[in-house]
């Protein structure tokens, strides 16, 4: 009868405690899903025909390791123009994304790099409108605010891509910085 108690003792303390652990450490999916929002301020050769505007953008990650994910998502920024018309910069994005935990404060820094493949249009005027795809790069960093499986990211990036403009033979770069604060949820 007392091995019986002792076992009955031990089972309910090991149930009173195992539970408040359990709360502790959430159990996250390798999936996470980004929405971002901010302002794009063009630069370069591209600033010179282009003015800030906004840009929004979202993503998913699949983290194959707890620091490391790889993402994929879509963009849109567009910038004003002088005159008539806007640029309209629209495409989608896949890198590699490097989450770097701090245990002891809830702030997470994060960088991330990736290919993009954007369609430059220019519309609003009849006689110089165009529209061409162009593949280049982004990379970023920023800082992450965590409350359990959501978190605030702030972050800044640069995009740099080749487009036609169809009046010069050569080339045009479009390259801009975008600011932006995101919310990224991981479950």
């Amino acid at each position: 009868m007392q091995k019986l108690s002792a076992v009955a003792a031990a089972v309910a303390a090991a149930a009173l405690f195992a539970a408040p652990a359990a709360a502790q450490i959430p159990h996250f999916t390798p999936f996470a899903f980004e929405a971002r929002a901010g302002v794009a301020v063009p630069m370069g050769d591209f600033h010179d025909v282009a003015g800030s505007n906004f840009a929004v953008g979202g993503s998913i990650t699949y983290h194959a390791l707890p620091m490391l994910g790889v993402y994929a998502g879509a963009s849109h920024a567009q910038f004003s123009r002088e005159g008539d018309g806007d640029y309209k910069d629209t495409g989608i994005d896949v890198g590699a994304r490097l989450g770097i935990p701090t245990p002891l404060i809830p702030i997470d820094p994060w960088i991330r790099a990736g290919v993009v493949i954007h369609h430059l249009e220019l519309g609003g005027t009849a006689a110089s409108d165009f529209d061409d795809w162009g593949t280049g790069y982004e990379v970023g960093a920023g800082l992450g605010f965590g409350f359990g499986p959501i978190s605030i990211t702030p972050g800044v990036s640069y995009v740099n891509y080749s487009y036609d403009d169809g009046v010069l033979a050569v080339d045009q770069k479009a390259s801009y910085v975008k600011a932006d604060i995101g919310v990224r949820i991981r479950i």
